[in-house]
């Protein structure tokens, strides 16, 4: 693999944005030029190519390139953050289901009336 990789991949405007990838030392580094990635944000394009996603490629022909990435990114730590990442993403989500079904408890209760003896 090349010491610095651009893949294209499809914006909502429509036009294409650059994702470049960058290793060397035993490391690699993703940066995007969309809206977000300009100012080191993460955004849906690092990390949906991390993640294999080959939908988002402008160019059809960077398949086999993101192959690549892939399978070097499935062998680093960043595989291990995201399934954490993505666990706390699934207890936000539950939590914010169990804080909204409590909430509309209390209004009932609120609405029909909280018992004070």
């Amino acid at each position: 693999m090349k010491p610095e990789t651009i893949i294209k991949v499809i914006s909502s405007s429509g036009e294409p944005y650059d994702v470049h990838f960058e290793f060397s030392d035993n490391k690699f580094k993703v940066h995007c030029n969309c809206p977000a990635g300009i100012y080191g944000k993460l955004c849906k394009h690092k990390t949906g190519l991390l993640g294999g996603d080959s939908s988002l490629l402008f160019n059809k022909t960077d398949y086999e390139i993101l192959q690549q990435i892939h399978e070097v990114v499935k062998k680093s730590k960043y595989t291990e953050i995201m399934t954490s990442y993505n666990i706390l993403l699934k207890e936000i989500d539950a939590a914010q289901k169990k804080e909204k079904k409590i909430k509309e408890q209390i209004a009932q209760s609120l609405k029909t009336g909280i018992d004070i003896s």
